[in-house]
């Protein structure tokens, strides 16, 4: 999902951001159910990133992912979007990233996407980026996936 950058998350921010409203459509169905189970799932993809969570994060990502960096890169496919983040996970250096969401979007308890404003911040290299993060789930086999993640700059 995200080749730019991960990290812990504050249980105070996970709990924000489960608690963020949810924008529905006049045909949702579901309720407030529906929209409790997207608002977990956007919170479930963004902490398995930012904790390294492997398992957590490989499923809550959607077969046919697609991803759009920061820098107009495009990724295609389960694989091709989970591998480059696993290696990521890896890396030894400590980093960040805390994010809020915005607005949230809910469509008949099948699709949805959210906004999140985040930084990816690396301390020991004076990194601090400005992200704004669109996450589009769908609801595919009676849970939601992330099957879609566009990265952009925030410009000062």
């Amino acid at each position: 999902m995200r080749k730019w950058g991960h990290a812990a998350v504050g249980t105070a921010l996970a709990a924000a951001a489960i608690a963020v409203p949810v924008t529905a459509s006049a045909g949702e169905q579901g309720g407030p159910s529906c929209q409790r189970a997207f608002d977990h799932a956007v919170w479930e993809d963004m902490d398995s990133y930012n904790k390294r969570d492997a398992a957590r994060y490989r499923a809550i990502i959607h077969r046919d992912m697609v991803t759009v960096g920061r820098k107009g890169n495009l990724y295609l496919g389960y694989d091709a979007n989970v591998n480059p983040v696993l290696e990521q996970f890896k890396v030894p250096y400590e980093y960040s990233m805390p994010w809020t969401v915005v607005h949230t979007v809910v469509e008949n308890c099948q699709m949805g996407f959210a906004i999140l404003d985040a930084h990816y911040l690396e301390p020991a290299h004076g990194i601090d980026r400005h992200y704004t993060i669109s996450l589009t789930l769908v609801r595919d086999r009676g849970r939601w996936q992330v099957v879609k993640d566009t990265v952009t700059d925030v410009v000062p």
